[in-house]
């Protein structure tokens, strides 16, 4: 009684399904999707088309970084002269500002592990 309960259960779940053997749909689909990405990855860069080009507001973008948001790595006048605008100003200023007390802190924190044992072998040894 217990085998003939539990044979049909056995059986489905012993079943292997292999979908790359039997069916071709599958591979066929598998295929669509290759050509699908082949042909994504091909497309060339696009501008963004006119309606999505809402203007916020009028901003100092320096004329290289406007060449390059257009992707573009050739000046028609052959020359970039760069210039550094406010805003990358305003990003790069606290990291400026704050380099030497992290410098002084990296300093400080190898003083005694490395900075002494080394002065204490370099006055025994070249002294």
């Amino acid at each position: 009684l217990a085998q003939a309960y539990l044979a049909p259960k056995l059986s489905a779940q012993l079943t292997i399904r292999t979908p790359w053997v039997s069916s071709e749909p599958a591979i066929e689909m598998s295929l669509r999707r290759a050509i699908a990405r082949a042909s994504e990855v091909a497309l060339p860069l696009r501008k963004t088309s006119r309606k999505d080009q809402v203007r916020i507001g009028t901003y100092p973008v320096p004329p290289e970084a406007n060449i390059w948001w257009k992707n573009r790595y050739q000046v028609p006048g052959g020359e970039i002269k760069q210039s550094f605008s406010p805003y990358q100003q305003k990003i790069m200023f606290q990291w400026f500002w704050n380099a030497p007390s992290r410098w002084y802190g990296r300093f400080s924190k190898w003083a005694w592990p490395i900075g002494v044992p080394s002065l204490v072998f370099y006055i025994f040894v070249y002294k």
